[in-house]
């Protein structure tokens, strides 16, 4: 009975161990196989930097400079980096970690898009600048020099005996264009030559109503008075 007893003792015991040696097995197989990171967030991470990437070259391909484009791409690079962050964590067994990494990536990487626009937009805003100054200076040339004429022609028609009260409509447009030159020049000067090009419009305008106003004043000088009829 006693010999019985250890034999069955003894094959428990054989039984205990070769069930802890095929589970110790099993969990240090498990532990040693590399873990991945889940493969849904890897791909969404690699299909928005993919489409992101694509995004900076469409910009740079239609002219927006690289310099309006880095913020992007400085994301573009920071989103990888999280990528290759959250792989190392995650075949380090740290999943939890890893996925955290990984949605911050995410997230970073859903902001490129207005990055893009918004680089797209400074490109554009830019160009209009550079349009609208360009159109300034030119306006800027053709006020100054109908200003100046208009002023020879009003000391002109001052010397040729047209009365000071004929030529009041005349100096008045001058004044007023003369004024509206100086404010585009210091708009011009802040780099708001969008301002500067409303304010020669109206240089313009009132530099042509003063050529006018001068023109009908000698013209009406020159016509002769007419004399008052005799009765019969």
């Amino acid at each position: 009975m006693a010999r019985l007893s250890r034999r069955y003792l003894w094959g428990m015991v054989s039984v205990c161990l070769m069930a802890g040696v095929v589970l110790w097995g099993c969990v240090s197989q498990e532990s040693l196989e590399p873990q991945q990171l889940p493969a849904d967030i890897s791909q969404r991470l690699q299909e928005c930097v993919a489409r992101a990437q694509g995004a900076v070259n469409a910009a740079a391909a239609d002219g927006v400079s690289t310099a309006a484009l880095a913020p992007a791409n400085s994301s573009i690079a920071d989103v990888r980096d999280a990528m290759d962050e959250a792989t190392k964590l995650a075949q380090q067994g740290k999943r939890q970690e890893a996925a955290d990494r990984a949605t911050k990536g995410l997230e970073e990487c859903g902001k490129i898009d207005a990055m893009v626009a918004k680089a797209r937009q400074d490109e554009a805003d830019r160009k209009l600048r550079v349009q609208m100054a360009s159109e300034a200076e030119t306006r800027m040339a053709w006020t100054v020099t109908c200003i100046n004429d208009a002023r020879q022609a009003i000391g002109k028609a001052s010397t040729a005996g047209v009365r000071t009260a004929d030529l009041t409509a005349a100096m008045g447009g001058l004044n007023r264009a003369e004024t509206a030159l100086q404010q585009s020049r210091a708009l011009l000067a802040q780099n708001d030559p969008k301002g500067a090009v409303e304010r020669l419009e109206t240089a313009q305008a009132d530099c042509q109503t003063a050529r006018d106003a001068t023109d009908k004043a000698i013209s009406t000088k020159r016509k002769p008075a007419t004399k008052p009829r005799r009765r019969p």
